[in-house]
């Protein structure tokens, strides 16, 4: 028989590392909540869409704008890098944010198109009025991310998304603006 101080330290030994992965992991109520701030931050962005949309009709621009998603992408990727987030996951997320974005812009052209829109009177600027909302939200949804990097697959991870999802958008965006939207964080 083992003396009780070699017992203790042999159990120890062997439940450390089940110890360390059970306090690195977080819990169901926490995952939970960080799904829950990242799609309200998610929202943020793209109720901006439909100004996007009102100053795009205006103006006449393309909806899709390559190069300038190019160049927040590059963006999103050096503060990506200097988080620690994947800066692959991360332009895939934001990818799919622009996405979504244009699906509500696109929706919204139509529907104008149809009722013979005129132009809208003050139109927004999207450099003064626009551009500063995206750039304050870019690095608060990456902080929102960090928690959920590598959990998609986690099962708290998943039935928080499908339960928060139609609750936090559900009620402005329509289902595949909800799809693209949350596409990055669903597990692969």
């Amino acid at each position: 028989m083992l003396p009780l101080s070699r017992l203790i330290t042999l159990c120890s030994f062997l439940l450390a590392p089940l110890m360390i992965v059970a306090c690195a992991s977080a819990p169901p109520s926490a995952l939970r909540s960080n799904v829950r701030q990242l799609l309200s931050l998610q929202k943020s962005r793209l109720d901006v869409a439909a100004t996007v949309a009102r100053s795009k009709w205006n103006s006449g621009a393309p909806i899709d704008d390559p190069a300038r998603e190019r160049i927040i992408l590059d963006e999103v990727a050096r503060q990506a890098r200097g988080m620690g987030l994947d800066e692959q996951w991360s332009r895939r997320f934001f990818q799919d944010q622009f996405d979504a974005g244009k699906v509500v812009q696109r929706d919204l052209h139509r529907q104008w198109r149809q009722e013979q829109r005129p132009p809208f009177a003050n139109p927004p600027d999207l450099g003064l009025e626009v551009r500063p909302v995206l750039d304050r939200l870019t690095p608060e949804i990456l902080t929102a991310m960090t928690p959920l990097q590598g959990r998609q697959c986690d099962p708290s991870v998943m039935r928080a998304l499908q339960e928060l999802t139609p609750e936090i958008l559900g009620d402005a965006y329509s289902p595949p603006v909800q799809s693209k939207a949350i596409d990055a964080l669903r597990c692969d």
